[in-house]
C-alpha cells in the first residue's frame, strides 16, 4: 500500500476518533439524552473550533484535551516531528474532522445512541 493511501486511511482513523471523543464529552456536559449531539458540536465549531469552548462552558477543556490534543498525537507521531511543530497541521486536521462530523453527523449520533 502506497504512503499516501496509509496516510489517508490512518487520517480517516484519527478523525473519527476525535470525533467519538468529543461526541463523548459533550453527553458528558451537555447529558446523555441530548438528542443531536454532533449536529450541535458542528454548529458551535463549524466556523471555528473555538466555538466548542462556548457550547461545553468550559474554559476550552474539551476542544484542547478531546480534540486538539488526539490531532497533535497523531500528527507528532505519523509525520515524526515535536509538538512545536505541528499548529498548521493540527489546525488543518481538527477543520477536516469537524467537517466529517457535520457530514456524518447522523451517523455519529446513531452509533452513540448503540
Amino acid at each position: 500500500m502506497s504512503k499516501k493511501k496509509i496516510e489517508r486511511k490512518q487520517r480517516q482513523n484519527i478523525i473519527i476518533d476525535m470525533n467519538d471523543f468529543i461526541i463523548k464529552y459533550a453527553a458528558t456536559m451537555l447529558g446523555e439524552n441530548k438528542t443531536n449531539l454532533a449536529q450541535q458540536i458542528y454548529e458551535a465549531g463549524k466556523d471555528d473550533v473555538k466555538g466548542l469552548d462556548k457550547l461545553f462552558n468550559d474554559a476550552g477543556y474539551g476542544r484542547k484535551e478531546q480534540y486538539e490534543n488526539i490531532a497533535e498525537g497523531y500528527v507528532c507521531n505519523f509525520y515524526h516531528v515535536m509538538p512545536d511543530q505541528t499548529k498548521p497541521e493540527v489546525d488543518r486536521l481538527t477543520k477536516e474532522a469537524m467537517n466529517y462530523l457535520g457530514s456524518h453527523a447522523d451517523e455519529f449520533n446513531r452509533w452513540r445512541e448503540e
